[in-house]
């Protein structure tokens, strides 16, 4: 071996171990990039096991399709049931050719995401047309968190469509003890394509609550179904991803389309030819109200639907069911187990006297504090209007409804109601329920199982 060699090869090993944590984001050119650096990963530097080998563990990117200067969310989401400490780095580069640059940018947070360039050193702010790559900071190591790490990413697009473009990332589950050594490392990859929206003009015939399926007046952050056509390509669905949540609120525009309710854009989570599945606006005023879909929103061939009116009410209870049947969506509150008809859901359990249960629904109206329609809320936050449960016909006593508010972790449109199942039910069978809030009734036909005894 040449002095040369020998050189350049003692630099790289110094370099590892002065930087075996990189707990500030590792050197540039570590997701690989097919033909980049020879394909290196964090491996590079980590040898605790091949690439890729521990399947325990992995790595995943949620993205969706691009419009093109439109900002938008990568997330990367790495799991391991060892680690307890963990670190990425992604990159984005056209599909036809991974060693050019996509031509997007990745957004900086001080602290939490640093963003460098193939360059060595590393600079920032990066010239264009450079490889860009985000990754991990000291404090979004997450150090002595277990068993999952995820990240957000802001990347915005290339100004004009530039085709299929691959994103590449590297994550470290990594165990937290100083050195590089017995570290886990995995890559990934994830192919997206422009959003190309070119829907026709979308019709809307029937606006529902989602809960029930009914029609009838709605409540402001109550989920709806939106009935009609033209609202995706024959055969498409497309469900809300957490790439598609920023900031914690869910999006009102999804894949090609937006609703419109007096007015404002209504989050949506859900979207297929025949339907839409959104949530009404934080809305003040009650009374008839214009529903609008809109194709192809924000471009030159945006197309809106003739109108819809519904009435907006204070309350419009509904129980959410797990469909076909009519058992009310609910689990034991202690485990978290579904509790329904076994015959009807497998693997689910039957209820008895004395058991507490979380009821799930729509329409209850407003939590105290006030969140807004789309936002995910994290913790437990209770009702304005006290809910009544009727079980078989009987009013509960108000002790054994123990609480009605937010669904901590879903959208705002999702309601919790916990209750202690009463002495008086009848076994071996569905038991009806329903709900009253303000002077408004949730439908009939909702059961809730009870076991024999």
């Amino acid at each position: 071996m040449s002095n040369r060699s020998s050189f350049f090869l003692t630099l790289f090993l110094a370099s590892c171990t002065a930087l075996s944590a990189f707990t500030n984001g590792p050197p540039a050119q570590r997701t690989g990039v097919p033909g980049e650096a020879s394909g290196l990963t964090c491996n590079a530097c980590h040898r605790g096991t091949d690439l890729n080998s521990d399947t325990r563990g992995r790595l995943t990117i949620e993205a969706r399709d691009y419009k093109p200067g439109v900002k938008q969310l990568i997330k990367v989401i790495l799991e391991h049931p060892d680690a307890t400490k963990w670190g990425f780095q992604l990159t984005v580069r056209l599909a036809s050719n991974p060693l050019m640059s996509a031509g997007g940018t990745f957004t900086a947070v001080p602290g939490a995401i640093r963003v460098v360039c193939s360059g060595m050193p590393p600079a920032q702010p990066c010239s264009a047309g450079e490889n860009e790559f985000a990754s991990h900071m000291l404090a979004t190591t997450y150090v002595g968190q277990r068993n999952r790490a995820e990240w957000e990413i802001e990347w915005t697009p290339p100004a004009a469509a530039a085709g299929d473009l691959m994103i590449y990332a590297a994550g470290n589950a990594a165990n937290n003890s100083s050195s590089n050594a017995g570290d886990i490392i995995y890559n990934t990859d994830r192919k997206i394509g422009v959003e190309n929206c070119n829907l026709p003009k979308p019709t809307i015939s029937a606006i529902r609550n989602a809960g029930s399926f009914l029609d009838g007046p709605l409540s402001l952050n109550t989920l709806i179904a939106i009935g009609g056509t033209g609202f995706q390509a024959a055969g498409t669905t497309r469900n809300v991803s957490r790439a598609d949540i920023s900031d914690g609120k869910f999006p009102t525009e999804l894949s090609c389309m937006a609703v419109e309710v007096a007015g404002r854009r209504a989050p949506l989570t859900y979207a297929q030819a025949n339907q839409i599945n959104a949530q009404i606006p934080t809305l003040g005023a009650l009374g008839s109200t214009a529903v609008v879909a809109i194709a192809n929103p924000g471009t030159p061939n945006e197309r809106k639907s003739d109108p819809l009116n519904i009435t907006l009410a204070s309350n419009s209870p509904a129980f959410f069911r797990l469909l076909p049947t009519p058992c009310i969506a609910a689990v034991f509150a202690s485990t978290g187990q579904v509790t329904a008809d076994p015959s009807l859901i497998p693997g689910s359990k039957g209820v008895r006297p004395g058991d507490i249960i979380a009821l799930y629904a729509t329409g209850l109206g407003v939590l105290e504090p006030v969140y807004q329609a789309g936002e995910v809320i994290t913790g437990a936050v209770r009702l304005k209007d006290t809910v009544q449960i009727e079980w078989g016909g009987r009013t509960l006593d108000a002790a054994d409804v123990m609480y009605a508010g937010s669904a901590p972790g879903l959208i705002s449109g999702v309601y919790q109601i916990n209750i202690r199942v009463p002495a008086a039910v009848t076994s071996n069978a569905q038991n009806q329920l329903r709900m009253r809030v303000g002077s408004a009734l949730s439908p009939e036909g909702t059961t809730i199982f009870v076991a024999a005894p």
